[in-house]
């Protein structure tokens, strides 16, 4: 009995001293703790007017309700906010907080790694080393109020370290922990082996390993996928792809899962060593082809997206935004994926990564239809505001969020589109509310975006935040100047309360008497001074008189003060005449300008005149626009400068919203944007394509009907053809380099995706781009630019020029690379169709037995189809120069040996095309060429290809007969021109023997007893 009173007493005494040591660490901390407002900045509150941020958001009242809250904010959404993990965590155990620290102690397992977690991923609004300082408060209170803390919470704290990117010591840490008497657990040394996998030291990870083996913990698949990322980080890619091989042994012990991390890891290492064509390798491997969708997490690709934003050349993800849109058209999106995506895009957000964030808002775009219930718009407005507001605080160049703005616009502003994305109100009110910025980078903020928020200048309440974000009064007087220079001269329309509170009141205490001068008559001087016309003075003035009456009925006559409303209605009675009814001395109003004078300088070509006229007066409001703008926009590219050309774009994009939504009736069509791109790379001493593909977006944003339309699509053939070649003339004197290629290729892929050109199946410019590359770059390069086409475009036709290069060199090297092209290729598209291309570049460059020693080895039979697509690509490639040997040598082959004839459809389609060709009744219109039927008459090869292909059974349809027929004729009257009797140059009668019996003669013979 008595040992056990003693006990009792024993234990009392020890609590005591506890709740001693409690009390005198909560004096202590309390002492120590950062106040609210250094709190608020480290998680990004109070930076702007209009929120509150001196006051904590929760009173602790029942921590239960707190956690729980917490843990199903994580649970729904998988983020919370910084100041929730700050005010309502940190702060809370800093205070000394009993109840708090009791509660997460009696379920340490449940609460302890909850709370560590939120300070890595889910903490996505704040940059990682704000996450670090507020993981570092929340250790030291753990290990202050609970003693060294548990395996899971040292497991929980170096996931996030990882998470995080931080910098630590892997051995050290695990030094600590075991001199705290923590035994480390398999998840303690996954985290341990990622961190030193990520150092790459390859050395480091085997001793690691070895520590485990001691520990009795094997090798699994998370050990395998840190091995690979750490051999892939250090560039040793044979090591790293022999550990990721599903038929290797080691990854099929680890299964269909461990595969997936060891992949997962290699695309992340590529990343993170910035090796963009290792990348595109792995990832190309990862394809399902079933599925066509990565064999990738979620996760893993997420991850890698965020290392191409880290390794970026200006930190904004510009370069690699068309990779992130191809990598995520191949992710498969599982449960939590969209909520996963939106906390990534808060975290590209918050780490300034700009470009990569508007790839993955663009995602959002996927998200299911069943999410509309559940207003998914509402995410996208509040992803955009905070892109805006994250703009406007870190204060980017103009140029930068004007680029933003117009992605975004374009993006989510489209004909179809139900959503109305307004970024330029966000971006304007976010540089209005922020309170840290200089008064004439705030001006001129307000005077780049108010252009695309208030062009007629109606909105004049928006000036007001403005005028009071200034203390001073004469910084108020200046930005009122500066506001009736953008156009804002209605002051009278603004509620005059602001006005008084803000300017007249401190102008009338701070004027005095000047001579015969009132303070009022001063103040209206004053306000003259800076832009305010004497009749908005009058009516400011008269409004005024109306509130301070008002103000004073409530008020005793001795209280009331200056200027009274008897004095402001006496100012404006005694100047009422002068003001409304004494004429003025105007000058002399100019002439508006006519249509037809306009019209006339620019029939004329009178750039002069025309560009003097449009920036004086604008244009006429009865402008014909369809008739005048293309000639007028070819005057400009011709003469003007860029500059000139710029303005002139600007002025005339407010009328587009006019204008007929039909691209093909629009006066502005693509191919004239197409111009005005060609023209810009003409401009700069150095040509940017970052530059021109920027301006593209702007163009798209200006002009959102000029798109492409089917009447157009040899306008615009030709004019992007002109683009690019003269994009590659320029590049080539400043040098190619894969930089340069890959920006090509991304400027290639937005003309595509702005819907400005269209890539048909017999496109010949991916040709023109690797034959380039061959010649001034090499084959590797040339190499991966076509499996880029193929990855990202879908365009295959650079396949024949890859095929000719091999062919032409004729080595042992190139019989390697050809098979390689051949197969590779079938990755993309169908056996059939390569063998197709294959075989037409054998035709056309003479290799018959090749050809025909070719197809004898075919396992399987070649499409009808693809024998047609490649006959058209071929022909497209000699558009200049047609090739009627190589129509009949292949049409012969396809016929003879590929059993086109089988398909009736296919068969006759190529004799119409054949046909066609031969006819040469639109070779002006299909090429843009000067070539003359009388010179490049192609009738006798018209009468071989019905030859052959009635050999095989192939019937002519109506179409054909009738373009055959006239072909005949054509050629007759020629005959008879040059070669007949009596005016024939030749002077051969029709009936001679060299004419009868010619192969010509036989086959008109035989096309008549048919018909």
């Amino acid at each position: 009995m008595n040992n056990s009173i003693k006990c009792f007493h024993d234990k009392l005494h020890i609590f005591y001293r506890f709740s001693q040591h409690m009390s005198t660490s909560s004096d202590v901390a309390l002492s120590t703790l950062p106040s609210i407002e250094q709190d608020s900045r480290l998680v990004r509150r109070g930076d702007f007017r209009g929120v509150v941020a001196g006051k904590e958001k929760i009173k602790t009242s029942n921590p239960d309700v707190i956690l729980s809250k917490i843990q199903e904010n994580l649970r729904k959404n998988y983020r919370i906010s910084g100041d929730v993990v700050l005010f309502d965590i940190v702060r809370q155990m800093e205070k000394g907080n009993g109840d708090f620290k009791n509660h997460i102690t009696r379920a340490s397992e449940r609460w302890i790694p909850l709370i560590i977690h939120s300070c890595g991923h889910p903490l996505s609004n704040i940059e990682n080393t704000l996450k670090n300082e507020i993981l570092d408060r929340l250790w030291a209170q753990l290990n202050t109020d609970i003693g060294p803390p548990p395996v899971y919470g040292w497991n929980a704290r170096f996931r996030v370290l990882n998470e995080n990117g931080t910098e630590w010591d892997p051995v050290k840490e695990l030094d600590q922990m075991e001199r705290a008497g923590i035994e480390p657990n398999v998840a303690t040394f996954h985290e341990v082996v990622n961190r030193v996998a990520v150092s790459g030291d390859v050395e480091g990870l085997k001793n690691m390993v070895y520590t485990m083996a001691r520990k009795g913990f094997a090798v699994d698949a998370h050990i395998n996928a840190a091995s690979v990322f750490a051999f892939s980080i250090r560039g040793h890619y044979k090591k790293a792809d022999s550990l990721c091989q599903i038929e290797n042994q080691a990854a099929t012990k680890y299964g269909e899962n461990g595969s997936l991390l060891a992949h997962g890891a290699a695309v992340r290492a590529a990343a993170c060593r910035g090796d963009n064509d290792r990348l595109r390798q792995i990832l190309r491997k990862c394809i399902i082809a079933s599925t066509t969708k990565l064999a990738l997490s979620a996760d893993d690709i997420l991850e890698t997206v965020w290392h191409m934003a880290e390794k970026s050349r200006d930190g904004k993800g510009a370069e690699c935004s068309q990779l992130v849109e191809q990598m995520l058209n191949c992710t498969s999106r599982d449960e939590g994926f969209f909520r996963k995506l939106f906390r990534e895009i808060e975290r590209h957000i918050c780490h300034r990564h700009y470009y990569t964030a508007l790839s993955l808002l663009e995602d959002t775009k996927r998200v299911s239809d069943c999410l509309e219930n559940q207003r998914k718009s509402t995410f996208l407005h509040q992803l955009v505001g905070r892109l805006s507001t994250q703009l406007i605080r870190n204060q980017e160049p103009a140029h930068l969020i004007r680029d933003i703005a117009n992605r975004v616009h374009y993006t989510f502003n489209r004909k179809n589109s139900n959503l109305r994305i307004r970024m330029y109100d966000d971006l304007l009110y976010a540089t209005l509310m922020l309170k840290d910025m200089d008064l004439d980078d705030r001006l001129e903020y307000f005077r780049n975006f108010i252009d695309e928020i208030d062009v007629k200048r109606e909105r004049i309440h928006i000036t007001l935040p403005l005028m009071t974000s200034e203390s001073d009064v004469n910084q108020r007087l200046a930005i009122l100047f500066r506001l009736t220079t953008m156009g804002y001269r209605e002051w009278s329309s603004i509620e005059t309360e602001p006005l008084v509170r803000t300017i007249l009141q401190p102008l009338y205490n701070n004027g005095r008497p000047f001579r015969d001068l009132s303070r009022l008559d001063k103040l209206s001087r004053v306000l003259k001074s800076y832009g305010i016309t004497e009749r908005q003075t009058w009516l400011i003035l008269l409004q005024w008189s109306k509130i301070r009456a008002k103000e004073e009925k409530q008020i005793p006559e001795d209280q009331r003060s200056r200027p009274f409303a008897r004095d402001l209605r006496g100012w404006c009675r005694a100047y009422y005449s002068e003001t409304f009814e004494t004429p003025k001395a105007t000058h002399k109003k100019s002439v508006p300008i006519l249509y037809e004078k306009l019209k006339s300088c620019v029939d004329q070509g009178d750039i002069t005149k025309v560009s003097s006229v449009l920036s004086s007066n604008g244009w006429p409001t009865d402008t014909n626009f369809v008739e005048i703008v293309p000639s007028a926009l070819n005057l400009y590219l011709m003469h003007e400068s860029w500059k000139n050309v710029h303005q002139m774009l600007e002025g005339l994009s407010p009328f587009s919203c006019e204008w007929d939504e039909d691209p093909s009736k629009t006066p502005m069509k693509n191919y004239h944007l197409l111009s005005v791109l060609r023209r810009m790379a003409e401009e700069d001493e150095q040509l940017s394509i970052r530059g021109i593909t920027d301006y593209a977006y702007e163009l798209r944003t200006l002009f959102p009907n000029a798109s492409c339309y089917y009447e157009g699509f040899f306008e615009t053939q030709n004019e992007y053809k002109k683009l690019f070649a003269k994009c590659f003339e320029r590049l080539e004197r400043q040098g190619f380099t894969q930089n340069t290629v890959d920006e090509l290729i991304d400027f290639l892929r937005c003309l595509v995706k702005l819907d400005l050109i269209q890539l048909h199946p017999s496109e010949t410019l991916t040709v023109f781009f690797i034959n380039i590359l061959l010649k001034r770059v090499g084959w590797t390069e040339a190499l991966n630019t076509w499996q880029k086409f193929l990855s990202s475009l879908h365009c295959p036709n650079g396949t024949v020029a890859l095929l000719r290069y091999c062919l032409q060199q004729n080595s042992d090297e190139s019989r390697k690379n050809l098979q390689f092209v051949i197969h590779r290729g079938a990755t993309f598209l169908s056996q059939s169709r390569m063998r197709a291309m294959h075989l037409a570049v054998l035709i056309g460059m003479r290799r018959f037995e090749e050809a025909e020693k070719t197809c004898e080895q075919l396992t399987t039979d070649i499409d009808p189809n693809d024998c047609l697509m490649a006959m058209r690509l071929m022909n497209a490639m000699k558009a200049r120069s047609f090739d009627d040997q190589f129509m009949l040598d292949y049409a012969a082959l396809c016929l003879r040996k590929l059993n086109l004839a089988s398909n009736k459809e296919a068969a006759q389609s190529m004799q119409a095309d054949l046909l066609r060709i031969c006819g040469n009744a639109r070779i002006s219109m299909l090429f843009n060429t000067s070539l003359i039927a009388d010179s490049r008459h192609m009738g006798p090869t018209a009468l071989r290809v019905y030859d052959l292909f009635s050999e095989y059974d192939v019937e002519l349809r109506d179409e054909e007969k009738n373009r055959l027929s006239a072909v005949i004729e054509k050629h007759s009257s020629l005959s008879k021109k040059w070669i007949f009797k009596p005016d024939g140059f030749l002077n051969i009668a029709a009936d001679d023997d060299i004419i009868t019996g010619s192969e010509e003669a036989r086959i008109q013979e035989k096309l008549r007893k048919v018909s």
